[in-house]
């Protein structure tokens, strides 16, 4: 078999089959790695901010800080709109194999 030739095996599927609810540990253990890729995303805005500080003026204005402030917000946005749309994970959640759970909707007519 060639290397880019795929061997497809049948697999049956039991719809009948009950699910049940997570162990608790696994609950409390998946929490404090959602939390922990946040604060590795929140971490990666905070040194931009300090990266882009030196490019503010030497007076510390509040308007200059705001400004800054609200362009960190804005490229937020952006990240994490963007790369959940993308890949569904962020940086963070890539490093703590986290993943954004999509929910399945019914369309009402």
């Amino acid at each position: 078999m060639r290397f880019d030739e795929i061997e497809l095996q049948s697999v049956t599927l039991d719809s009948d089959s009950s699910t049940t609810a997570p162990p608790e540990h696994s609950l409390i253990s998946s929490f404090f790695r959602r939390v922990a890729a946040l604060l590795v995303d929140l971490s990666l805005f905070a040194a931009l901010g300090m990266a882009l500080s030196p490019l503010l003026p030497s007076s510390m204005s509040v308007i200059s800080i705001a400004s800054l402030a609200g362009f960190l917000i804005i490229l937020a946005f952006y990240y994490f709109a963007g790369t959940r749309a993308l890949w569904g994970r962020t940086i963070g959640g890539a490093i703590f194999d986290v993943r954004a759970v999509r929910s399945r909707r019914v369309a009402y007519r």
